[in-house]
């Protein structure tokens, strides 16, 4: 296979004897210097692969662990195309303009792991095994097609010659690195698209992996912080007499994010928080309630917004005789990620460096903005990234690194910043509040003729660390997120296009789609969170096609068929969760079946759910899944994805709500912010679609369909419309 275009090999013998190979992946803007760096050159976006002389085969890898399975991933795209067990291959988390992606930004997100890591990494592995089947025939004086790779050594197929690629690697170093190499095609694979144990398992049943809330530094001081009741509200004045006398507490002091309790051991600083009192200036933000944001939302989403999409007329097809409209708003509460491990970071700032511990998912945004807090230059910030419990957006904010890096500052020792779990839920950065007004058409044979959207939130790029970690020195924040997500409207001011994905993007055959966006600009910090805006679009959306379906008197599944005939991914998704969710079969009174399916991440999934209401609760019993994520690199990965989207979908979309009280987040523990139990848990069947185009995202996708899917089962089962989430709460309000 012909190398990218923009895909280059580098290739260098180190100091201590190893083969190092590094790829520049495509889609980069030019070579920065960064760590892991070969004497031979520089390389950007770039995951290097070591083979050392005693077999150790390391990958530097700059994506985070967080579940979501990456290094196994990242081990099975190595272990395929260099002949070794995965299990053999040791990850290294690295950090470095190196590992930056086309926007210049090292972050863990939007689903891209595998497709960032797919082709880059085979072509490393590949051109690996070349020069080590080289190294091997030139030290045998035979040909190389008489040399092959297998189980991390070469073999000569005329005889029972065999070299380690440790013994080889420092001899391959010297070779000339492969013009191209073939890539092996999917039907020679003996790793990819098999089940594969996660190379991690052991080590995490053991509890060896060190995640952030775990790292231990010598000297370090712990701190807790107690941050003002309502967002942007600022320290006037703190009383911490009592406090300052209590056992191991060092110092107490106003930081950015509010007042800081320092102490030897956490729960010393924990208890000696409890004992501040803190004299707030609250702001205009204590005048926030939800209800009343809701209600300023429902009468702005009656105006015009920022046009996203436009095609044909959709006031003629509204107004062309015999059509039938209907009309519907949906809307959808601030949500919290509620990560099992709580936000932490641990920082050491020295007078000509800083040094970081943390789960995150934005190292680079971590090194500038530590950068900036400290004044010095971002290559004197070191970012150590650990394992993470669970990310979901979340640790892209830097807050609890910045907390650290303040704290540490002023004492002049390590220090660490741990959120208990009501910070972790009430510091804010949710998925925005989000409210969507639907009006569509169908005619007399029930087809839809005509669709209008008019989405309403706040826009995560609002985030201004985020927003200024990812742009360019000189270049307009709006315009280079929008032209990098290519969606800079006429106007040249953003339009966030996340605001409106899954419903911009549709793609049922719909002669006449208007889509519009109106940015809330309330004071509640919001950010990415799992699958973004396709985590409310897609409720909207499919919720809406099923009432559009009601109308027009047709089976949900066959009316999303009669739309999907030039779709033939999403539609082949929709016919195969119909099969395994016994679409159509009969169902017992008090239960329904609901359907949605829809593209996110490149993927496409269908869900079938069947559930009802039990003594006044919602009950799940099944959920039928059918993913086509392009060419499944491993189907258990893929299966335990969609189990764990599905749960964290259902989750939300039952119970989950962050409510505002005089500008105070109510909810605080998993006690008012429920997780679904184990007994709640329905069975899941999940059906993986045959498919050989390159991998696509698999971490967030299962999520979007679980929402709209349920609204209509729960419709089926009660007759009751439920448009508002989460839907045990609109179940109580339309009972």
């Amino acid at each position: 296979m012909q190398m990218q275009r923009r895909t280059f090999l580098r290739v260098a013998l180190t100091s201590a004897g190893a083969l190092f190979v590094g790829v520049h992946a495509s889609g980069c803007s030019g070579p920065k210097p960064g760590p892991h760096m070969a004497p031979s050159g520089n390389l950007s976006t770039a995951e290097f692969l070591t083979i050392e002389p005693d077999d150790t085969v390391k990958l530097g890898v700059g994506k985070a662990e967080m579940g979501q399975g990456t290094y196994t991933t990242y081990a099975l795209l190595i272990a395929e195309e260099l002949e070794v067990d995965p299990g053999r291959i040791e990850i290294v988390p690295s950090v470095g303009p190196a590992y930056q992606n086309g926007l210049g930004i090292q972050v863990t997100g939007g689903s891209t792991s595998t497709v960032e890591g797919w082709e880059p990494l085979r072509h490393a592995a590949a051109a690996a095994r070349v020069m080590l089947v080289g190294a091997a025939a030139e030290a045998w004086g035979v040909p190389a097609s008489e040399c092959f790779a297998e189980n991390g050594a070469v073999r000569h197929k005329g005889s029972d010659k065999q070299l380690r690629f440790g013994e080889l690697a420092a001899r391959a170093a010297e070779m000339k690195a492969p013009e191209k190499v073939e890539l092996k095609k999917p039907d020679a694979f003996r790793l990819l698209g098999k089940p594969q144990p996660r190379i991690d398992v052991r080590e995490k049943v053991t509890g060896a992996p060190i995640f952030g809330i775990d790292v231990v530094v010598p000297n370090m001081v712990r701190a807790v912080v107690i941050r003002p009741p309502v967002f942007g509200g600022v320290v006037k004045s703190f009383g911490a007499d009592e406090a300052r006398k209590m056992r191991g507490v060092v110092d107490i002091f106003t930081i950015e994010a509010g007042v800081a309790v320092v102490a030897e051991k956490y729960w010393q600083a924990r208890r000696a928080a409890a004992k501040v009192t803190v004299d707030w200036d609250l702001g205009q933000n204590a005048r926030l309630q939800t209800r009343e944001l809701r209600d300023a939302a429902r009468a702005q989403v009656k105006k015009s917004g920022l046009k996203h999409r436009g095609e044909g007329d959709v006031g003629d097809a509204f107004e062309a005789a015999g059509a039938k409209v209907i009309e519907a708003t949906y809307d959808a509460p601030f949500l919290a990620h509620a990560t099992l491990e709580p936000q932490n970071a641990t920082a050491h700032v020295e007078r000509d460096k800083v040094t970081i511990w943390a789960p995150t998912q934005f190292q680079s945004g971590a090194q500038d903005e530590a950068a900036r807090r400290t004044g010095l230059k971002r290559g004197a910030v070191e970012v150590i990234t650990t394992y993470m419990g669970g990310g979901f957006g979340r640790r892209g904010v830097v807050d609890a690194i910045l907390e650290a890096v303040d704290v540490s500052q002023r004492i002049g020792r390590p220090a660490q910043v741990i959120f208990d779990r009501e910070d972790d839920m009430r510091a804010g950065y949710y998925r925005p509040m989000m409210l969507a007004a639907m009006r569509g058409s169908v005619d007399a044979q029930g087809k839809v003729t005509g669709l209008a959207a008019h989405c309403l939130s706040k826009s995560v790029f609002n985030l201004g660390f985020f927003a200024r970690s990812m742009v360019p020195e000189g270049v307009p924040t709006d315009v280079m997120i929008a032209r990098s997500l290519g969606q800079l409207p006429p106007t040249g001011t953003l339009a966030d296009p996340l605001a409106t994905e899954g419903i911009a993007s549709l793609t049922y055959e719909i002669p006449n789609v208007k889509v519009e966006f109106t940015p809330m600009n309330v004071g509640v910090p919001v950010t990415f969170w799992r699958s973004v805006g396709h985590s409310f679009n897609a409720f909207a959306i499919e919720a809406f096609v099923d009432e559009l379906a009601h109308a027009a008197g047709k089976d949900a599944v066959e009316f999303r068929r009669a739309m999907l005939a030039n779709d033939a991914r999403k539609l082949g998704v929709l016919n195969a969760a119909a099969e395994l969710g016994r679409w159509g079969t009969p169902i017992e009174a008090g239960w329904g079946r609901g359907v949605a399916v829809h593209e996110s991440f490149d993927s496409f999934v269908a869900q079938v759910i069947e559930a009802g209401v039990v003594d006044g609760e919602i009950r799940v019993r099944r959920v039928a899944c059918a993913i086509d994520c392009g060419l499944r690199i491993n189907p258990d990965q893929v299966e335990s994805q969609m189990e764990g989207c599905i749960i964290f979908g259902l989750s939300a979309a039952i119970a989950q709500r962050i409510d505002l009280v005089d500008g105070r987040p109510v909810q605080g523990n998993f006690d008012d912010y429920p997780l679904l139990r184990m007994h709640e848990t329905p069975e899941i069947a999940v059906t993986i679609i045959d498919s050989n185009f390159s991998p696509t995202g698999i971490g967030e996708c299962g999520l979007p369909p679980i929402a709209p899917a349920l609204a209509g089962a729960l419709f089926a089962a009660t007759g009751k419309r439920l448009r508002s989430l989460p839907l045990a709460d609109a179940l109580k309000e339309a009972t």
